[in-house]
């Protein structure tokens, strides 16, 4: 194989191991497993699915009249669902 090949494959290797570590760290506690993966809960009025591998949520708001929107990196994520659970006890 080339370096590139290489460079390839260890960055795979590297995305696959960030992605375990992630979904190790989640606190998925109250959340609806729907695959290893996905995860979903409401929080009143607004409906967020979950995937704390990829550090990604894609957030509905019941009503709004909007389409939904996704939010991305963990950072972001962590904070969405922080200020979520605030709102909605």
């Amino acid at each position: 194989m080339g370096d590139m090949g290489e460079t390839f494959e260890a960055m795979k290797a590297a995305t696959k191991e960030h992605r375990a570590s992630m979904l190790a760290q989640a606190e998925t506690t109250g959340w609806e497993e729907l695959t290893e993966w996905h995860f979903r809960r409401n929080f009143g009025q607004t409906r967020v699915d979950w995937w704390p591998s990829g550090g990604k949520a894609q957030v509905f708001v019941k009503g709004s009249g909007k389409p939904p929107r996704m939010v991305y990196g963990h950072s972001r994520v962590a904070a969405l669902i922080a200020n979520l659970k605030e709102q909605n006890p």
